[in-house]
């Protein structure tokens, strides 16, 4: 009876876990953003990454650059995962309405650029998050250069996208691999875009950023 009473359990789970990720789909765009910089839009891939809940309910719109600055001879950590510079230009992301970022920020419609930087190492933040891999959301009218901005700078243009003074942060988690380029893990509830790209010496690789789900309270 016990064993049958957990198979139930797990089968519901399962159930629930299916479910959970045929919420959400992937459909390719091409159709770039308008309102970026001309060097910016220069950079990024012919081809966008549409996230949809349900039958036609857009969440977000992401443009990958065309290649990533990477660190030479980078050796992955248990919280480090990806080998790119801070500040490199990831792409360009749009919310067609009202988004929020991880920490449950409001962020206004209308287009950002995508930096990555990594977590402080200080008493705020040791063990908020498995990674300390991010991507930073920067208005996309006060991101007009392709250089890499200084992390205090970035920090804070950041912040300008949730009008807080914490910015507005996508966090990578390490890779799940597979085809499927939406991966529900449920234990949190969170819902990753594995986003394919390459290196500037032609490499793969590949992001996995949390598009749905937020930090626990």
């Amino acid at each position: 009876m016990m064993c049958r009473s957990l198979l139930a359990i797990l089968a519901l789970v399962c159930a629930s876990n299916v479910s959970r990720a045929a919420e959400y789909r992937v459909e390719p765009i091409k159709e770039p953003p308008a309102d970026v910089a001309a060097d910016i839009a220069a950079q990024l891939a012919p081809q966008g990454l549409r996230v949809i809940e349900g039958a036609k309910k857009t969440i977000c719109e992401i443009w990958p650059a065309k290649t990533w600055a990477t660190k030479a001879g980078f050796q992955p950590s248990d919280t480090v995962v990806y080998p790119l510079e801070p500040g490199t230009l990831v792409g360009v992301l749009r919310f067609p309405r009202k988004g929020v970022d991880f920490r449950g920020q409001d962020i206004a419609g209308g287009v950002y650029t995508l930096r990555y930087a990594t977590q402080p190492v200080d008493g705020n933040h040791v063990g908020t998050f498995p990674t300390r891999d991010f991507l930073l959301m920067v208005p996309s009218a006060g991101d007009q250069s392709l250089a890499a901005p200084a992390e205090k700078d970035l920090f804070t243009a950041s912040a300008q996208s949730a009008g807080s003074n914490h910015p507005a942060i996508m966090p990578l988690v390490k890779p799940e691999g597979g085809d499927e380029p939406l991966h529900n893990l449920a234990e949190h509830d969170w819902t990753t875009l594995a986003i394919p790209g390459h290196d500037k010496q032609g490499g793969k690789l590949t992001l996995e950023v949390i598009v749905v789900g937020k930090a626990a309270e």
